[in-house]
Formats: structure tokens, C-alpha cells, sequence
């Protein structure tokens, strides 16, 4: 078990030293950061709690158009494909 343990660790690490890994890290944080998309969000939540969703839906639209939203997502998306490609190599 401590092998299995130990190769899964190795993995791990890889996984940490890919691009996209690191590129999806970066972009996390970059939006995590972002005061122009932390407003949109607070906005859009408070518009709910309002019972205004046509508003609410308008900022939503802004805030998926957003580039560093788009970014994130495009990281997030390969980062997963990474991870689809490693599990079925596994299996």
C-alpha cells in the first residue's frame, strides 16, 4: 500500500508541474482577485435576494463574458481534460 500511496504522490506532483494545472492555478487566483468580477458577483446576489432576476440574469450574462471568467473556464476545462485522460490511462 505504501508504493500505491507513494506513485500517487509522484502523480500528484506531476499533475501540479503541467501547464495546465498552473495555468488554471493562475487564473483561479486572478479571478478569486478580481474586484470588477467580486462586485459583479455580490451585485448579481443581491439582485437575487431582491426578486429582481431579469437583472440578476443581465449581470450574470456580463459576468460569464467577463475575460478573466472566460479564462478560468478555459483552464478549468482543459485542467479537467488533463485529468480525464490520466483516469482512463489508469483504469
Amino acid at each position: 500500500m505504501d508504493k500505491v500511496l507513494e506513485k500517487a504522490k509522484e502523480l500528484r506532483l506531476a499533475i501540479e508541474q503541467t501547464s495546465e494545472f498552473q495555468e488554471y492555478m493562475k487564473n483561479k487566483e486572478l479571478l478569486e482577485k478580481s474586484e470588477d468580477v467580486i462586485e459583479l458577483k455580490h451585485n448579481i446576489a443581491n439582485l437575487k435576494a431582491k426578486g429582481k432576476l431579469q437583472e440578476a440574469s443581465n449581470l450574470e450574462k456580463l459576468y460569464q463574458s467577463h475575460p478573466l471568467v472566460n479564462n478560468y473556464e478555459l483552464s478549468k476545462d482543459a485542467l479537467y481534460q488533463l485529468l480525464k485522460t490520466i483516469e482512463s490511462i489508469i483504469k
